[in-house]
């Protein structure tokens, strides 16, 4: 379908990788790293939006490498983006904590929170809802632009960890956000 390959031109998508370089994340008892697992969705969110949409996506880093927090912010501020997306994976210091959260720092960004939300659950998804929550991040705070945070799961469960880490989860979840990213920018 070559016409809905230009719904989001003139749009601009931040999407950040979470943690890198020294800074690793959360690790599961698996063996998964977080930093790793969050560069793999960015990758995939950025490559669906460029096929499915036209908009210009820029990501906060392209390998392992450390990004202060003001300079991921920065990199949404500087291009005046649409759209400021952190992707990360929790982490619990006990292991039977698990599910999706999404979270957002302005009430201005609560609806762009929920409706990405809600595309994530939409499919089916056999995780925990954890729901929407007001979220004090730097990476929301700071951003004057539209900003969320997604916590795709809880690295530090090894059922989360498994899913996460899965083709099926990451290719799903990818369509799912970029639904959600296609029906708020449109």
């Amino acid at each position: 379908n070559t016409s809905s390959g230009k719904i989001l031109t003139g749009k601009t998508i931040v999407i950040d990788a979470g943690h890198g370089g020294e800074d690793i994340g959360a690790s599961g008892q698996n063996g998964t790293i977080e930093k790793n697992l969050t560069l793999i969705m960015v990758k995939k969110i950025q490559n669906e939006l460029m096929k499915r949409t036209g908009a210009t996506v820029i990501l906060t880093r392209n390998d392992d490498v450390k990004i202060s927090l003001a300079d991921r912010v920065g990199v949404a501020e500087e291009n005046n983006a649409d759209l400021f997306l952190s992707i990360h994976f929790d982490a619990f210091f006990t292991n039977e904590v698990e599910g999706i959260t999404s979270y957002y720092d302005k009430k201005s960004d609560e609806p762009l929170a929920a409706l990405i939300h809600d595309h994530i659950f939409k499919n089916g998804l056999d995780a925990r809802d954890r729901g929407v929550s007001l979220g004090d991040y730097y990476v929301l705070r700071e951003n004057s632009r539209p900003a969320i945070l997604l916590e795709l799961g809880y690295i530090s469960n090894s059922t989360d960890e498994a899913r996460m880490t899965s083709e099926e989860f990451q290719k799903n979840t990818t369509n799912s956000i970029v639904d959600g990213i296609i029906d708020y920018l449109k």
